[in-house]
Parts: C-alpha cells; sequence; structure tokens
C-alpha cells in the first residue's frame, strides 16, 4: 500500500466527556436504542462469553498516516478511521458523504443531491454554510487527495478533484490535526486513488438514478518492471431534483510511480477537472413545508452557479538513506479558473496554488525505548486576480466593479517525538509553529476608485502530547491533549462595514482551540466455536475548549471572533462480523456545543448552542450475503435537531432515513463483474440536508422569517455495472 506524501499523521489531542451531550433530541433517540445497545453492547458481549477462547491474529498493517508520523490504526493515539471502497462502492458515489456517513464524529450531507457536500469533524467547519460561504467549500477541515492538499493556504477547501469512482481507500483523523498539519482544526481526510497492483487491467464502472444521474468511470492500470501507470477518467451528470440544482463534472487523474531503486521512489501525478453546478438556495420554513423542490427566488433570478476548471501537476520523493532514516520531499501546482454568479455579481478568478514540503523521519532500530522522530515543514501560496463584473440576465455584464488580486500564504515548521519508556507504553510529543499571511490588491477600476494594497499576517504555536497504552494484543487505551490552529477563509476577512477604507478586517484572530481526548480501541478475530466471526470497536471522549471562534454575522456579511465555546463529545464506533454471513456496523456520535463568553450588540449568547452542530448523530447498516456472490444491506441514519443561528430561535428538524441496497459480484475467469441496486430515502422523508448558519432575516410585521433550509432528496433509486478486466 503506498504512503501518501501528506498524509494522515499521529497527532495528540487528549479528551474527557465530563458533560450530558444528549441534549434535547435524546428523547427522539430512545426509539434506537435497542438496536443502538446491539451494535455498540456485543463487544462486550463477545469478551465475556469468549474470554478463553480468543484466537490473538496479527492484523495486516493499516496504514492511517503517512511520513509524518505513520503507523498501524492501533498505533496512533487518536481517534483515526479508515474507509475501504467496498463499503461505497454500491452507493451513488456522487458525494464523499456517501463514504463517509458511517464514520463517528463526522457530519457529512449532500446539500442538493450532488457533490456540492455540507462536511464537519466534531463541529469544526459547521460555520461554512451561508450566503457568504461559497458553495461547495468547507472549513476546518484538511483535505488531501493521495497526499496532496485540496485545501488552500487559506484553510477554504473545494472538492472539486474528489473523484469516489477513483477512490479505493479513505483515512480520516477526527482528532485535531494542527500540530503536523497547521491550519486543520477539525482534523485531516485523505483520499487515495491509485491502488498497488501487478498485473494489467481496464476497468469500467457505470451508474444511472432518479433525476437525471448518469455517471460512468473508466480505469486503466499498467504495470512494467518496477514502474506502473494508472489513469482514471469520469464522466458525471445530474440534472437535480429542485429547481437549479443541475450540476456536471469532468474528471481526468493520472500517476506515474517509479521504483528508482530499492531505497528510492519517485510518483508523479496529474490530475485535471471541469465542473459545473447550480446552486437552488435556502428556502424559508414555510417554503420547505410547502414545496422543498423549488428554489430561492433570488439565486434563480440571478442564476447562481459554479464553473471551474482546475488542474494540478504534483510530485514526490521518498528516499530511504538507512534503516533508521527517511526523507520525503513533494511539489505541487494548482491552476484554476472560477467563475461564478454570486450575490448580484458576476466574479471571474484566475488562481495558481503552489505549494510543497519535505519530512524527515528517524527511527533507529535494536533500542529498547524504541524512539521515533518527525521534522518537517511545509509552505503554500495561491495568489491570483479577481473581476467582479455586474450580472446581466445571470450572464456577465459590460461594467467592471472591482479589480483585484487576493493572495494567501501559510507557512509551517513541527516537530514531533516518540518515546517507549515502559513495556506497551508509549509517549509522543510535538511542537508547530504556523504563520498566516493574506494579501488584497485592489486596482482602480473607476475614477473614484483608488488603488489599495493591505496585509494581514496570523501566527500560532500549537502542541500535543500523548500517552498510549497496549492492554493486549489489539487493544490500546490512548489519553492525549493537543492544540488546534484554524484562520479564517479569505473571504471571511472582508471588513464591517464601518470600516469603508479597509479591505482586511483588522478584528479577526485565528481560532485556537485544545483537546483533551480519552480513547480505547479494539480489534479481535475469534475463535471457529464463536458465534462472532471478528469485531472491532473505538470509543472516545472529549472536550475541547474553543478561543476566539469564528462567527458569521447577518449571513456572512462579515465575520468576527467571538470570545469562547466549549464542545463535549463521545463517539462511539462498531463492526461486528457474524457467522452466517451476518455483519453489522454502527457509529454513535454525541455532541453538545456551546458558548462560554460571547457577546455584541444583539446581546450576550453565552449558555447557548453553537449553530450548525447535531446533538446527536446515528448511523446503522446490516449486511447480509446469504450467498457468496450475493450481498444485501439495510441501513438507518439519524440527525438530531439543532439551531442555525447564535440566538437559537430557528431550529433544523430532526430526521430518520432509511436506505437499502442489494448487489451481485462475481468473477468469470479474467472477467469481474458487478451489478448493484439501491434506494435511499425509501420512505420519502422530508428533511433539511442543510442549513444556513446566522441567516439574514426581513421583518414583516414585526416578525422575522430568515431562508436558512435546504432540503435534502426525496426517494431515490440507483443502479450500476462494474467490470473489470486482467489483460
Amino acid at each position: 500500500m503506498d504512503s501518501a506524501p501528506f498524509l494522515l499523521i499521529f497527532h495528540i489531542s487528549i479528551n474527557a466527556c465530563s458533560h450530558n451531550v444528549f441534549q434535547r433530541d435524546s428523547l427522539r433517540l430512545l426509539r434506537f436504542l435497542p438496536l443502538t445497545a446491539l451494535f455498540i453492547g456485543l463487544p462486550v458481549l463477545g469478551q465475556e462469553n469468549n474470554r478463553d477462547s480468543l484466537i490473538h491474529v496479527v492484523l495486516e498493517e493499516v496504514v492511517v498516516t503517512a511520513k509524518r508520523g505513520g503507523g498501524e490504526i492501533l498505533k496512533v493515539p487518536m481517534a483515526v478511521g479508515v474507509v475501504d471502497a467496498r463499503d461505497f462502492m454500491h452507493s451513488r458515489r456522487v458525494g464523499l458523504n456517501e463514504a463517509l456517513w458511517g464514520m463517528p464524529g463526522v457530519f457529512a450531507q449532500s446539500r442538493g443531491g450532488g457533490s456540492d457536500i455540507r462536511l464537519t469533524v466534531r463541529g469544526f467547519g459547521a460555520r461554512g454554510n451561508g450566503d457568504r460561504s461559497n458553495a461547495a467549500t468547507i472549513r476546518g477541515i484538511k483535505v488531501l487527495v493521495d497526499g496532496f492538499p485540496e485545501t488552500e493556504p487559506d484553510g477554504r477547501t473545494s472538492l472539486d478533484l474528489v473523484d469516489l469512482s477513483a477512490a479505493h481507500r479513505i483515512e480520516v483523523i477526527r482528532s485535531n490535526a494542527s500540530t503536523l498539519f497547521g491550519n486543520a482544526s477539525g482534523g485531516v481526510i485523505n483520499i487515495e486513488t491509485h491502488s498497488s497492483f501487478t498485473e494489467p487491467f481496464v476497468e469500467s464502472n457505470n451508474l444511472m438514478g432518479d433525476f437525471g444521474l448518469r455517471k460512468h468511470n473508466l480505469r486503466l492500470g499498467l504495470p512494467f518492471g518496477k514502474n506502473r501507470l494508472s489513469i482514471s477518467g469520469t464522466n458525471m451528470q445530474f440534472d437535480g431534483w429542485r429547481r437549479q440544482t443541475a450540476s456536471s463534472s469532468t474528471q481526468f487523474h493520472a500517476a506515474f510511480v517509479s521504483e528508482i531503486d530499492p531505497d528510492t521512489r519517485l510518483r508523479l501525478q496529474l490530475s485535471a477537472v471541469r465542473s459545473k453546478f447550480d446552486i437552488p438556495g435556502p428556502l424559508t420554513e414555510a417554503q420547505y413545508l410547502d414545496d422543498p423542490s423549488q428554489a430561492n427566488s433570488t439565486y434563480a433570478a440571478r442564476r447562481e452557479r459554479r464553473d471551474n476548471t482546475i488542474g494540478r501537476l504534483a510530485v514526490s520523493l521518498t528516499k530511504t538513506l538507512s534503516s533508521s532514516h527517511l526523507i520525503e520531499a513533494m511539489a505541487y501546482v494548482t491552476p484554476k479558473l472560477l467563475q461564478r454568479s454570486e450575490r448580484n455579481t458576476f466574479r471571474d478568478f484566475a488562481r495558481a496554488h503552489v505549494g510543497g514540503g519535505a519530512v524527515y523521519n528517524w527511527s533507529p532500530q535494536g533500542t529498547s525505548l524504541m524512539p521515533k522522530l518527525v521534522i518537517g515543514v511545509d509552505e503554500s501560496y495561491q495568489d491570483g486576480t479577481a473581476l467582479f463584473y455586474n450580472l446581466r440576465n445571470g450572464e456577465q455584464g459590460d461594467s467592471l466593479r472591482t479589480n483585484k488580486s487576493e493572495g494567501a500564504n501559510s507557512f509551517g515548521a513541527f516537530i514531533q517525538g516518540q518515546l517507549a519508556p515502559l513495556d506497551r507504553v508509549t509517549l509522543t510529543a510535538g511542537l508547530r509553529y504556523d504563520i498566516q499571511t493574506y494579501i488584497s490588491r485592489v486596482f482602480p477600476a473607476g475614477e473614484n476608485r483608488r488603488s489599495l494594497n493591505e496585509r494581514l499576517s496570523m501566527n500560532h504555536l500549537t502542541p500535543t502530547i500523548a500517552i498510549m497504552v497496549e492492554l493486549g494484543m489489539n487493544h490500546v487505551v490512548y489519553l492525549n491533549y493537543g492544540g488546534g490552529v484554524e484562520a479564517p477563509a479569505f473571504n471571511e476577512t472582508d471588513p464591517p462595514s464601518s470600516l469603508p477604507n479597509a479591505e482586511l478586517n483588522p478584528f479577526l484572530k485565528p481560532m485556537s482551540s485544545s483537546t483533551v481526548e480519552i480513547g480505547l480501541k479494539h480489534v479481535m478475530d475469534l475463535s471457529p466455536g464463536s458465534f462472532l466471526s471478528s469485531l472491532s470497536y473505538t470509543l472516545a471522549a472529549y472536550v475541547i475548549t474553543i478561543r476566539d471562534e469564528i462567527v458569521p454575522y447577518d449571513g456572512g456579511l462579515w465575520y468576527f471572533s467571538a470570545g469562547k465555546s466549549r464542545r463535549t463529545g463521545l463517539e462511539v464506533g462498531t463492526l461486528v462480523e457474524l457467522k452466517g454471513r451476518i455483519s453489522l456496523k454502527g457509529a454513535l456520535t454525541s455532541l453538545h456545543s456551546e458558548y462560554v463568553e460571547y457577546t455584541n450588540e444583539l446581546g450576550s449568547f453565552a449558555g447557548r448552542d453553537v449553530p450548525g452542530i447535531p446533538p446527536v448523530v446515528l448511523n446503522l447498516r446490516a449486511r447480509y450475503t446469504p450467498i457468496a456472490p450475493l450481498s444485501l444491506e439495510l441501513g438507518l441514519e439519524h440527525v438530531g435537531s439543532y439551531y442555525s443561528d447564535d440566538a437559537n430561535k430557528f431550529d433544523v428538524p430532526s430526521y430518520s432515513l432509511l436506505h437499502a441496497a442489494a448487489s451481485y459480484t462475481n468473477r468469470f475467469g479474467a472477467t469481474r463483474f458487478g451489478a448493484f441496486l439501491g434506494v435511499n430515502n425509501f420512505t420519502d422523508r422530508k428533511h433539511a440536508s442543510s442549513a444556513f448558519i446566522n441567516p439574514v432575516t426581513s421583518s414583516i410585521a414585526q416578525l422575522s422569517f430568515p431562508a436558512y433550509l435546504e432540503p435534502g432528496l426525496p426517494r431515490n433509486f440507483f443502479a450500476g455495472i462494474d467490470l473489470k478486466f486482467d489483460l
């Protein structure tokens, strides 16, 4: 398995749950407790009934981190998870939410049924929904594709280059990952798209579904000598179910890996994408209840949309200097042409995102302390022009309103060490220093305009420390304390109206957090006489204290730093393989997030829930394989009610959805054939899949009717055929 260059790390954040996180949605959750008890209680039952008959097996290594601290999943002292392609290959494969929906601590939703998703990890990223938050971008989470960052220097991430049809594995760090990855309080997600192979192959994946969904992927793998070339191309079309929700995407990915010698590996990667999607906008509660398929009238009149053309050329080199020393360097350039109709202007961006870094690993062999040292540096810079025109019938007008360029630079250096002072005890500590810089240049676009050139810099020192104890084979407990840092995205640095001559908000501060986490992980293979063949479970409890939380004001008209907030959470995940070809998977997230100190001109919000963060998310899946080629699956998804505003006036209703799928996979000589059929939300439950945070309100008869609800997909069917030919 290839280790991606800039991949998930070992971090260290220490969490301890000390609060009752089952808030107002607790009663709704009670109906699911019998099933939850089955999924979460089975590990305990398995241990007690089979204590003397356990067979401990050395598991195949699962690398959850690359050169920034790599190791097996059970050797990383933090909450991590891995999703294999087999877990989502029989889904719609359109949005990243379909791969991550069963991951504890992760809240992922499709905003319109396409690839534009809402993604939060332990509440981080929740503010990234709103009128000024740039659709199809997320906040607070570092996203990598094959180890190269999708996340821009200012912390925004678009998912244009993410293709589930090409992905074979997704790695997730759910804890603060800022110590080794910088601007990423919510953790790290790495999508691997090119798997290892030894024989040439051609693979075709084809999908069709309701509302005009069509997706076709063609993959090619060619090994020659110690080299291998993999190519993937995907075309996707979606007509949409609401007015103005159509989307399309054409992607190309190619990777060349060369084993230059036994100690040197070179990787070259080329990617390109052209994506388009319309934005239907939010609805008021009355509109949502009356006709959720309608679009926001203002968004429809402006034909709000995105048209993105993005490429990437990347290279990484891994060199093993000796049995104890390893160095990896990487560099990339990502040119972008972005056009959009947004907020009554037509916007034309031309940007280039360039970056790179190096990581040194020292791991001497044969010493009782088993020391490890990781030292690294990374740098990324993005700059380019931003032209704002008037909007005429949803198209670019002839009047240039704003001519400017926007630059952002992120620099970080880190060090992390590990020792084993006692048998089965490991200590880890690390430190990182970040410098975040924003540059805004405004050029004259009319007689009354003047040139402006402003710079805003932020820096932060982030520590981490952890202890992990092996309780037995494949059974560990860990305790960690870590820090997180999250700088505002560039569009969040706009100044308030009270500063008419400023281009960057001088009152913003980087959002910093500290996490205390305690966790337990266990993976077991059981004896042939047990009714369980294998089981694994993870448990994480944590408290996160956040200072200077970045908060949108009046629909994101501008952003400011709130005083202090706290999140207390519990995450449970389990996978049980039963005799009789049955597997059960469960994920429960319970999270209470509240403002501790926060006052503005509208009053004090101390004690109020932080908007956009559900108190309860529950996912359950049962899979039955009556005969080897056939598989049947039933899934449950429950999201608790949460608020969309600081004052906690507007709530997003809770919902529970049921999904089902059936698949058939078999091999005929050199050909592997797969077919699948599924239905999502087969009870056709009306639900809101996203909500705008702190929405703009309009007063009518002294009442406020904000548009903040984004309806989710109704019942929808999909089917597909996959073919793989070994050449």
